[in-house]
């Protein structure tokens, strides 16, 4: 189920697994938009309890380690193998706003911007295991990207 230590060979790596959201780990961006509609506290309530669980997984994992170059992220999810299926991009869409304002807030990266953070990708599975996600954090050499760093096409 979850990914040999071979795939992830010079990246770090962040797991949040959990039922933190009913069955699930966290909630879609329906559930949030949701949450916003009924009241803007609850909204932002339900933002930051789980930006705080990646923020809390986040200093467990990767301690004080800091990106020395632009990251790209690979998220991997393990939905739970019973109930509804989710849509995938509402999920990912929650998770990847929660963990980067948190990759933020620790200091692994200056800002979730184009300049430190190219690019994501995100792979889904189903599980009868606990559920969650994986996010293997990519550095790359600014020597190695064809359009300047930073700059625009």
């Amino acid at each position: 189920m979850q990914f040999e230590k071979e795939r992830c060979e010079g990246m770090r790596c962040v797991k949040i697994y959990g039922r933190y959201h009913g069955e699930k780990t966290f909630p879609s961006l329906n559930n949030l938009l949701a949450d916003y509609g009924s009241n803007p506290h609850k909204g932002n309530g339900t933002k930051q309890k789980f930006q705080n669980i990646c923020i809390n997984e986040i200093r467990s994992q990767l301690r004080k380690w800091k990106a020395e170059h632009p990251v790209i992220l690979h998220y991997y999810f393990y939905e739970p193998q019973k109930g509804k299926v989710r849509d995938r991009m509402n999920i990912y869409a929650f998770a990847d706003k929660c963990f980067e304002d948190g990759l933020v807030k620790c200091g692994v990266i200056v800002d979730d911007n184009p300049k430190y953070l190219l690019n994501a990708t995100h792979d889904f599975f189903r599980t009868s295991g606990t559920p969650g996600f994986e996010v293997y954090i990519e550095e790359v050499d600014e020597d190695l990207l064809t359009i300047p760093f930073g700059e625009e096409m």
